[in-house]
């Protein structure tokens, strides 16, 4: 008997050596060059130039502040976040306690695209009319926001609770459907400026966030802001001037306009701060490699920040995303950490293309432009279309019942009813026809 227990507890020494041989051996196994040449373009922060509106984005819900006001607001909620070792506070301001917050309306939207939005306008004035009752200096606002050049978060990741503040962004979206009232109201220069402003903020929101979250809302604004103006100058006389504001916003979008480097930047940061919080808990080492996670989520994210994806934005090609890290003879070492990248793999690719859509609405809306002033049919003159409002892959096409320019979506389809194709119109058209149609 004792002879038996003696080779069982052999066999079990043998076994426990062998696992931590193997356990070394995987913790040991070399990362690809490509994530680690991923991580260097992540960790490598961008510089920043002109004017941060994070202030004035993260104080927007509350009127009657001024600039400094805000500043000295946002700078106490960093210290109260510095503050608070866990993370576990609400992340939101100090504010809310003595000031009162706005918040976007039921009713006031037209769907994150802006599509119909003048139809739907004419359709229930009275409904949208009521939605933005004494959001006149939220608006306002709104319009300064398009000043900013970029909205950096001074609000340093943490890996507990909740992992970074975020602003409150369902108003942000807000003065598109107001824009839209203006000009039904008859303010139809003021609609126009409001909408450039609009999409001149979403310009800058897409390459200049902090976060993923803020750069697609940025190419929400930009299509949606685009699409109101294609709807609202289609009803114009083709050479009605523009505000001094429009010049400028309708210009096509460069390819690092359209860039999502910095807000993968910051995704990665966050990430960061995740994986080393939980490699510190009680047993994290043993599954969760800390170099080898940064790496994997390198991997997930730095598609946005190579020579590849710019070459692709400037040709509107298909960003050229990395297939998710493979399960290899490291996880065993890492089962956590690869999980862990696993589960948001999936997450990324998604929102890539929503930029590229965003510029080639505002090339249609530049070519619906040029079109209109042409004096032959759209047929011939699309022959000629200038290069600046089309793609090498993208070209603008007449649709079926000649009404319309479009050009195929390419992100995925919000909604089973969402369009396949991103459109603007040659022709004013019925307001009911619009409601059918969207």
């Amino acid at each position: 008997m004792l002879k038996i227990l003696r080779g069982l507890g052999w066999t079990l020494a043998g076994l426990l050596v062998l696992a931590i041989v193997v356990w070394c051996a995987s913790r040991m196994w070399p990362v690809p060059e490509s994530r680690l040449q991923a991580q260097q373009r992540l960790e490598a922060r961008l510089p920043v130039s002109g004017r941060n509106g994070y202030a004035l984005l993260w104080t927007l819900p509350f009127d009657d502040l001024d600039a400094q006001q805000r500043e000295q607001a946002l700078a106490e909620d960093v210290r109260r976040w510095e503050a608070d070792a866990h993370g576990g506070s609400s992340g939101r301001t100090h504010l809310v306690a003595n000031h009162a917050e706005l918040h976007s309306r039921p009713g006031a939207g037209c769907g994150p695209a802006a599509s119909g939005c003048l139809a739907q306008v004419r359709a229930d004035p009275q409904r949208f009319v009521e939605a933005h009752a004494g959001h006149q200096q939220l608006h306002a606002r709104l319009d300064q926001l398009a000043d900013a050049d970029y909205f950096a978060s001074p609000f340093p990741p943490k890996g507990e609770g909740i992992l970074v503040p975020l602003p409150a962004y369902g108003v942000v979206m807000d003065a598109t459907s107001a824009r839209a009232l203006a000009y039904v109201q008859g303010d139809i220069d003021g609609a126009l400026r409001g909408a450039c402003r609009g999409l001149q903020l979403g310009r800058r929101l897409v390459p200049g966030s902090s976060y993923l979250v803020e750069s697609i809302i940025g190419a929400s604004l930009v299509q949606a802001n685009a699409q109101l103006l294609a709807d609202m100058l289609v009803e114009l006389p083709a050479d009605h001037p523009l505000p001094a504001e429009c010049e400028q916003a309708m210009q096509p979008l460069r390819a690092e306009e359209q860039s999502l480097c910095r807000a993968m930047q910051g995704e990665y940061a966050m990430s960061r701060a995740a994986i080393e919080s939980s490699a510190r808990e009680f047993g994290g080492v043993l599954v969760l490699d800390r170099r080898s996670t940064l790496a994997r989520v390198a991997g997930n994210l730095g598609w946005a920040c190579g020579a590849a994806a710019t070459a692709a934005l400037e040709a509107d090609r298909p960003l050229p995303l990395q297939a998710p890290p493979q399960r290899d003879f490291g996880c065993l070492s890492n089962v956590m950490g690869c999980v862990l990248t696993e589960i948001a793999a999936p997450v990324y690719p998604a929102y890539s293309s929503r930029p590229q859509d965003a510029a080639a609405m505002v090339r249609l809306l530049g070519a619906q432009r040029w079109l209109r002033q042409q004096t032959d049919d759209p047929v011939h003159a699309l022959q000629r279309l200038p290069a600046q409002f089309r793609s090498p892959v993208r070209s603008p096409q007449l649709s079926a019942d000649g009404h319309h320019l479009q050009v195929p979506r390419r992100s995925p389809a919000r909604s089973a009813d969402e369009n396949p194709w991103l459109t603007v119109p040659l022709q004013a058209e019925p307001a009911s026809a619009a409601l059918a149609r969207d």
